[in-house]
């Protein structure tokens, strides 16, 4: 039988941070870091006997890889190991295999919403040691607790939380919930060997502000349908209060799902005379849920296109670049997620990439997060970019003056 791992033995996110600074550049030995993250999953409502299967998971895996282990935050274990070329794929396997087994049996509800990029992120410290302290030092900082420490329960979302957020916008009005909820990142151009460009912003209702103002005893995650119910009255929200978002009617994109086309508040957005109306504005559909509404996106997309709109396919995944026809959706942009392994996967789709961008599709990295994703993007010749090291280039160009 394997050995318990007691909270006090297990190390923590502060002295994971501490091994990482300590690591010599290479690092010898241990050279990966590989992060276990349940935030998608409504843990507060999790039995105990999901935590000690977690916990006998964690322990018979160490003991499987001789991995060391480290508790981070509520949903986030660490590990440190050797990886090479023979282990990665069997340890990587491993661990996806054996979490999945567990959120099928305790979150069966939860089972295909699980992004295993961020279940299982794996970090090459010969490549990614930069990217790996950035990622602890934000877990750090945030103070997050281990399980033990959280007390407070979450119920899971109820209609009458989304009524409750109709209810704050129309007591706070479109501008004011506008400055409190919605928030928005910078879109820009960077070519090879040149400072960025800012190209436009855009604009989404954060959900970070609704949990801290409004949802403070919910968990949305899991919540299924009545999820989607609320993103469609932030859909709806975030139409209604464009103008006091984007007075200036600068271009920017806004994010929306394909059925908030075709809603009272989206005709009332559109308007009826002005068919330049939508000039200055891209609308970004998620690739999932244009799949899932495929019929009524063409509908929508033609209907926006006919106001002098630009249509943007969000949320592609790099391993499934392609598997799409863009060019048949008639799509001006095409927004790839950088995460974790994306840096192997994207070049391996160098041909459909190309061939978007031939058939006049501008393709942008979204998501960000490191200098590797430029030089990947810039070498399969994109040259669009969002994300948090987008931000931080922008920040250090304002700054310089």
């Amino acid at each position: 039988m394997p050995s318990e791992i007691p909270l006090d033995q297990a190390g923590s996110a502060e002295d994971l941070l501490l091994r990482l600074h300590a690591m010599a550049s290479p690092p010898i030995g241990v050279n990966a870091l590989l992060i276990v993250s349940l935030s998608m999953l409504p843990l507060n409502n999790a039995p105990e006997e999901f935590w000690a299967d977690f916990r006998r998971a964690l322990v018979e895996f160490r003991d499987r890889h001789n991995v060391e282990v480290f508790e981070l935050a509520y949903a986030e274990r660490g590990f440190l190991a050797k990886l090479d070329e023979y282990n990665l794929v069997r340890i990587n396997s491993d661990l996806k295999v054996t979490l999945l087994r567990l959120i099928q049996e305790y979150f069966p509800e939860n089972f295909g919403m699980v992004d295993q990029t961020r279940l299982v992120a794996i970090f090459d410290l010969r490549q990614k040691m930069a990217t790996a302290i950035k990622i602890m030092e934000r877990l750090v900082d945030a103070g997050d607790k281990p399980a033990q420490e959280q007390s407070q329960a979450l119920r899971r979302l109820q209609e009458e939380d989304i009524a409750l957020v109709v209810g704050v916008n129309e007591q706070l009005g479109p501008e004011q919930f506008a400055k409190v909820f919605i928030r928005h990142q910078k879109i820009a151009a960077i070519k090879p060997g040149q400072a960025p460009q800012q190209v436009m912003h855009e604009y989404f209702v954060g959900m970070d502000m609704l949990k801290k103002h409004v949802f403070k005893k919910v968990e949305l995650r899991g919540s299924g349908n009545l999820f989607n119910q609320l993103t469609l009255t932030l859909d709806k929200l975030l139409v209604e209060a464009y103008d006091a978002v984007n007075p200036s009617g600068a271009k920017c994109s806004i994010n929306l799902n394909v059925e908030s086309v075709f809603t009272k508040a989206f005709q009332d957005f559109m308007g009826d005379d002005d068919y330049s109306v939508f000039a200055n504005l891209v609308f970004e559909f998620r690739q999932a849920n244009i799949l899932q509404h495929f019929d009524e996106f063409g509908v929508a997309a033609e209907l926006i296109r006919s106001r002098g709109g630009t249509i943007a396919v969000d949320a592609v995944f790099p391993e499934t670049v392609g598997v799409v026809n863009l060019s048949r959706l008639n799509a001006n942009i095409a927004k790839i997620f950088w995460r974790n392994g994306a840096e192997s996967v994207l070049p391996q789709f160098r041909d459909e990439i190309a061939a978007m961008q031939a058939a006049g599709t501008v393709v942008v990295l979204a998501r960000l997060d490191d200098e590797l994703g430029l030089q990947v993007a810039h070498d399969l010749g994109i040259q669009m970019f969002q994300g948090f090291y987008v931000d931080d280039l922008l920040a250090a160009q304002a700054k310089a003056g």
